[in-house]
């Protein structure tokens, strides 16, 4: 059964031009803040095509997924991280 604080949660953002690969912001708990793992990842099998970063210590989980969404598109539009 999943609940709103079932971790980590996943999500996947649409890379524009590439028809196989997406990326994705995982979202974990650890104990009483947050951290986003940030990949590339393939369509299809959702493996690992290229790792982005790690990013801890955040307040909520909002802010992970902020963060880490920010940094994806850094990352995407070719500026360093």
């Amino acid at each position: 059964m999943n609940t709103s604080n079932d971790f980590p949660k996943d999500f996947f953002v649409l890379i524009e031009g590439d028809e196989f690969r997406e990326g994705r912001i995982s979202v974990n708990k650890l104990h009483d803040q947050y951290m986003a793992e940030i990949d590339i990842v393939q369509k299809d099998t959702r493996k690992i095509w290229r790792h982005v970063k790690s990013i801890y210590s955040c307040v909520t989980e909002r802010d992970a997924l902020q963060d880490a969404s920010y940094l994806l598109g850094k990352y995407l539009r070719g500026e360093s991280i």
